[in-house]
C-alpha cells in the first residue's frame, strides 16, 4: 500500500506566529523541528498500518523546511520549488492508495491560526465552481483527479470543522485551537506525536474511501487578490479573465491546470513585495 502525505507548517502544534514559519527567521528552526517530528509520526503510523512506500511533500514556502537527516528514512522526500502539483507533487508519479496532509490550515477569509490559501499577501480569497477553497480542499481535489483520495488530516480546530463539514469520512487530529489569527491552544509535542501516529495507523488499516472533493470539472477559478496591482499583473496571463479590480477569472478542465497557475499567480505576486 502506498501514502502520499502534503506537510505544512501552520497546522503543527506549538506553531501559531508569522516568524516560525520564515525561513531565516530563528523561531522557524524550532517549529521545523516540530513539523519533521510530526511528519515522522505519520510516516511511522502508516508503516504500522500496512504502508509498504510513503512518499512526503515538504509543502511550505521554498518547500525546503524538512531536513533529511531528521525524516524517518523509510520515506522518501520531495523537496523544492517550483514544481508542477505544488504541495502534492510526486502524487501523479505512481499510483498512491491514499493522501494525508499534517499540518494544514484553514481558507483565506476563515477563521484558523494563521488561515490563508497558497499565499497570504496576494490572494485574499479563492473560489472554485463557487466554493470557497482551502489548501486541503484544492490539493484533495488534485487528489481525486489522480485517483487518490484523502485519509488524514491535522490542524486546528476551525480547519476541523471544515473537514468534518465537508469531508465527513475523513479522520482528523486536532492538534491545538485557535484563539485568533495569530495565538493558539496546543498540545504537547508528545501528544501531537502519539495522536497523529494512532491516527495514522488507523486510516491506513481502514482504507476505505475512494474518493473525496468538492470538485467536478470543468473548474471555474475566481480569484479576489489582496490589491489591485496583483490583479493587474495576473491579468496579463493569456486566459485570465479580468473581473473588477481586484478579482480574476480562469476556467479549466484539469485541477492541475488551476494549480500551475496560482503558483505562477503567487510568483508574480513576489515583484510587488
Amino acid at each position: 500500500m502506498k501514502i502520499f502525505i502534503s506537510a505544512d507548517i501552520e497546522g503543527i502544534a506549538g506553531v501559531m506566529r508569522p516568524e516560525q514559519c520564515s525561513p531565516g527567521h530563528a523561531e522557524h528552526q524550532l517549529a521545523r523541528g516540530l513539523m519533521e517530528q510530526e511528519v515522522n509520526a505519520a510516516i511511522d503510523g502508516a508503516f504500522a498500518g500496512g504502508a509498504t512506500e510513503v512518499v512526503v511533500a515538504d509543502s511550505h514556502a521554498q518547500m525546503t523546511n524538512l531536513r533529511a537527516e531528521n525524516i524517518d528514512p523509510r520515506a522518501r522526500l520531495v523537496q523544492g520549488k517550483p514544481r508542477g502539483l505544488s504541495m502534492v507533487e510526486g502524487l501523479e508519479q505512481q499510483a498512491f492508495d491514499g493522501m494525508m496532509f499534517i499540518g494544514y490550515h484553514s481558507a483565506a477569509g476563515e477563521f484558523g491560526v494563521l488561515a490563508h490559501t497558497i499565499n497570504g499577501r496576494a490572494f485574499w480569497r479563492i473560489q472554485i465552481n463557487g466554493q470557497v477553497m482551502g489548501e486541503s480542499d484544492i490539493y484533495a481535489a488534485a487528489g481525486a483527479e489522480q485517483g487518490t483520495p484523502l485519509w488524514l488530516v491535522s490542524g486546528d480546530d476551525c480547519l476541523k470543522k471544515w473537514i468534518g463539514e465537508y469531508y465527513p469520512s475523513v479522520e482528523y487530529v486536532q492538534v491545538k485551537r485557535a484563539i485568533s489569527q495569530t495565538s493558539a491552544e496546543s498540545l504537547s509535542p508528545e501528544m501531537a506525536r502519539t495522536a497523529i501516529r494512532e491516527a495514522a495507523e488507523h486510516a491506513v488499516k481502514r482504507a476505505d474511501l475512494k474518493s473525496t472533493t468538492l470538485l467536478t470539472a470543468p473548474y471555474q477559478l475566481r480569484l479576489q487578490a489582496s490589491k489591485p496591482v496583483l490583479a493587474d499583473l495576473f491579468s496579463l496571463i493569456p486566459g485570465v479573465e479580468r473581473i473588477d479590480a481586484v478579482t480574476v477569472g480562469y476556467q479549466a478542465d484539469r485541477m492541475a491546470t488551476i494549480i500551475s497557475l496560482l503558483s505562477a499567480f503567487s510568483y508574480l505576486a513576489t515583484t510587488q513585495n
